[in-house]
């Protein structure tokens, strides 16, 4: 199955869902309009089949296809319900990923993930509730940050063949969302990191963290820089940025312990 599937499959489950949540309006509203536009058009003459005739019924319900569907798509697009379950599009290793206009991307240097802390390492490891793993391909992180209270930390190498390279670290509960993308489909490609899924995102993308109350925490809104890889074990979920290439990245995070 490719790429572009699996975004179609995920996104076939959301409008099935939908579907069996939305109050369609009542049939005089689109009665009226139907009603409307037909009294337009310039009405012709045919012979048209008896009713009760087997082929008929089929060729009307075959045409009242593609109306029903219409209908459908009118209504998602017309309420905010609708609009959230189609921009809705994944879910993985605790973080969304979406499409749709993001929040407005603070500066770089002033964009910051609620209550962070500078520490060390080692202090680092005593103040989550998830092991912190380093990538062995980077060595020691030049920064540790650790944020909103332990939910994560991340470390920072400032001297690596890449560039300044970021790498967040977070419990890998798959119920709950730590950071939310605004992403395009074409961007995102499935990988493997040491027998386990993972997500490859290519360019840059708006990026906000999100609260333990699920509410996007504005201050944190930023452009990312180069591509990204997401990825987890049963403990932890990670989230590598930085300006490599995939071959890099997942030399980086095999490495990882």
């Amino acid at each position: 199955m490719t790429d572009r599937a699996g975004w179609r499959d995920a996104m076939e489950s959301e409008l099935r869902a939908v579907g069996r949540e939305l109050e369609v309006p009542p049939a005089s509203d689109l009665t009226a309009a139907v009603r409307q536009r037909l009294e337009g058009r310039t009405v012709r003459h045919r012979h048209v089949p008896a009713l009760g005739t087997g082929a008929l019924r089929r060729q009307l319900v075959w045409r009242a296809v593609p109306v029903v569907v219409a209908a459908l798509l009118a209504v998602l697009i017309a309420t905010p319900q609708g609009r959230a379950v189609v921009i809705h599009v994944l879910r993985f290793a605790g973080v969304e990923l979406r499409q749709e206009p993001g929040p407005m991307p603070s500066p770089r240097s002033s964009a910051s993930l609620p209550g962070e802390r500078r520490t060390s390492l080692e202090k680092a490891r005593h103040q989550v509730s998830f092991p912190i793993l380093v990538p062995a391909a980077l060595g020691r992180p030049g920064e540790v940050v650790v944020s909103d209270g332990g939910r994560v930390v991340s470390l920072v190498f400032l001297r690596t063949p890449y560039g300044r390279l970021r790498m967040d670290e977070f419990a890998g509960h798959v119920d709950q969302i730590y950071f939310r993308k605004i992403v395009s489909s074409a961007d995102v490609t499935k990988v493997q990191v040491n027998g386990l899924k993972g997500l490859w995102i290519k360019g840059p993308h708006d990026l906000v963290y999100v609260t333990r109350d699920g509410s996007s925490a504005t201050a944190s809104a930023r452009l990312t820089t180069g591509n990204t890889l997401i990825w987890g074990t049963r403990q932890v979920a990670l989230r590598l940025e930085g300006n490599f290439g995939k071959t890099a990245a997942l030399a980086i995070a095999r490495s990882a312990h």
